[in-house]
């Protein structure tokens, strides 16, 4: 990846997590451009309203490390009957470990795209408390259906904290839990984070990240820095 750095004259980044994880690495930040994604969602969802029982919690993506599940798996423990929790998304742990978080969440596995409207229809909330993404488009089409959504900053989203969901720090299910006692106990509070969600999904369509995309392909090249550099690279 270093080398593929040392050739690129813009780095077109999903996220600022991807960014800064750049940055962290010794990457040349001056040449990273933050280009979230767009998305064409496809499918409506109507205004969810506020509903007796629980909150319904929806995680979606590989059920596995890298996506947060075991932080999903003890939130859901320490909610009790306070939430539902639904997980959407192919395997990625040993069945002892599917079997193991089917006693407290309704693990779905692969859903076709075609259900997908249908899932987000019934949550009152996404959940994905990632370690490492690059930008998850989940989130983007969670926002669209007017989800309030609560990841972390690796999730990579455009999530607003407080006005479209929350942002929690990774492996933090101490704030995972008051995030969504809040949101249990506060119907209003989803319904208003939801709207929000939806305007802000409004701004990252396909056409806009096409705007987004040639504006940072536009950008002043970068001088070599050597005409030796030039000659090896024309070589």
């Amino acid at each position: 990846e270093r080398a593929e750095w040392a050739e690129a004259d813009v780095i077109l980044c999903g996220s600022e997590f991807v960014r800064d994880s750049i940055a962290a690495s010794g990457g040349p930040l001056a040449r990273c451009v933050v280009v979230p994604y767009g998305i064409d969602v496809g499918f409506t969802v109507e205004e969810r309203m506020p509903h007796p029982g629980p909150l319904r919690v929806l995680t979606i993506g590989e059920v596995g490390l890298r996506k947060g599940a075991p932080y999903v798996l003890e939130a859901a423990r320490r909610m009790g009957r306070r939430a539902t929790f639904r997980m959407v998304g192919p395997c990625g742990v040993l069945p002892g470990a599917w079997a193991h978080m089917s006693r407290v969440i309704d693990m779905r596995g692969p859903v076709p795209r075609s259900e997908m409207a249908a899932q987000f229809a019934w949550a009152d909330v996404m959940l994905l408390p990632s370690i490492c993404e690059g930008s998850a488009t989940a989130v983007y089409e969670a926002l669209a259906a007017g989800l309030p959504v609560i990841c972390t900053p690796n999730t990579g989203s455009v999530v607003r904290d407080g006005q479209d969901g929350f942002i929690v720090p990774i492996r933090d299910v101490d704030a995972i839990v008051d995030r969504l006692a809040t949101l249990a106990a506060k119907p209003a509070l989803r319904v208003e984070m939801g709207r929000s969600a939806m305007a802000c999904a409004a701004g990252f369509t396909v056409e806009e990240y096409g705007r987004r995309l040639l504006s940072a392909l536009h950008r002043p090249v970068r001088a070599p820095a050597l005409a030796s550099d030039t000659l090896r690279l024309a070589g």
